[in-house]
């Protein structure tokens, strides 16, 4: 029986992808929170509050969209 051994070192850090996800997880939750503010911390008035929130979640949308491609590339 052939032995199997794992590779050396992994690809990727799982702890390390976790990190990032939680922190961009962070941020997105901290721009659209303070979209929903009458005073938002972030911007000069909620409309820029609202525009950064939209321009944010399309960032995050275009990353999907572009890791989706990556994994389904050869």
């Amino acid at each position: 029986m052939a032995d199997i051994k794992p590779a050396a070192t992994p690809a990727i850090d799982r702890a390390e992808a976790t990190r990032v996800l939680s922190l961009v997880k962070h941020e997105i939750a901290e721009v659209v929170a303070d979209a929903h503010r009458k005073r938002p911390f972030y911007a000069p008035s909620v409309r820029e509050a609202e525009a950064k929130a939209k321009a944010a979640l399309k960032a995050l949308d275009e990353f999907a969209a572009s890791l989706n491609r990556i994994k389904m590339t050869a």
